[in-house]
Parts: C-alpha cells; structure tokens; sequence
C-alpha cells in the first residue's frame, strides 16, 4: 500500500469520529478497501461499528469499489464468532453482488446460529433486490 496506512491507523480514525475523512482516503486509495475486513474481525467493539459505518457510508459515496469492500468481508462469513459473521453478513447486503449471493444464501440455510442466517437472508434479498442500499 503505497500510502502506509494500516488497519490500526484506520482504527484510530474511527475511535475519534473522522468518518469523512477515512471516506475521502478510501475514495482516493483503492487499495484500502483490503483492510475492512480486518477491521471487522477487529476485538474492539468501537473498531467494528465505527468499519460498519465506514463500510455503509462507501457504499453510496464510492458505489464503483463495492467489490472491493466485498471481496475483503466475504471471508469473515466462515470466521468462527457468529457475531464476525453476522456482521460480514449484513455488511455484505450494502457491498455484495451476484459473486456474493450463492455464500449468503448457503449461511443462510446452514449457519448454525438463527441471528447470522437471518443476516445472511436480509443480505441476499437486499443482493437480489439489486443491491438496494438502505
């Protein structure tokens, strides 16, 4: 990444509200999008709701890289807290394509935990709705 930026730089935007300018850096840095998936994984409760925001708002302002976004969420569908996937899950509801569907709709069966599958399911019905964001 040619800026240096990491995911723990990222993190400490967030922890002080600089959600516009993490949107501004995402938008002129492609290459950032590979870190919200660890973001998401992220121990930190703030971390994660603050790379869900993130994640939400680069979905309407930056609609071009949403497989980008993709592509470094659809991993954490098999991670193995349900609270990792369940967010994944939602997340990709927002950033997914037709790539992400058949996975969204296979957690939504199978998942053993109900609060992922009905994430996985409300994801692949927005997917199917044509990427509807909310």
């Amino acid at each position: 990444m040619s800026s240096g930026i990491t995911a723990a730089r990222i993190a400490e935007f967030l922890g002080k509200g600089m959600l516009d300018v993490l949107v501004d850096l995402f938008k002129s840095e492609s290459a950032l999008y590979g870190l919200l998936g660890e973001l998401l994984a992220s121990p930190e409760m703030g971390v994660r709701l603050g790379a869900s925001a993130l994640v939400e708002e680069l979905a309407v302002v930056d609609p071009d890289r949403r497989p980008l976004a993709a592509a470094a969420l659809a991993p954490l569908l098999g991670a193995a807290d349900p609270v990792r996937r369940g967010d994944a899950s939602w997340l990709l509801g927002f950033v997914g394509g037709a790539g992400e569907l058949t996975a969204l709709e296979t957690v939504a069966a199978q998942d053993p935990n109900a609060d992922v599958r009905e994430a996985a399911a409300e994801a692949a019905g927005k997917i199917r709705q044509g990427g509807a964001v909310a």
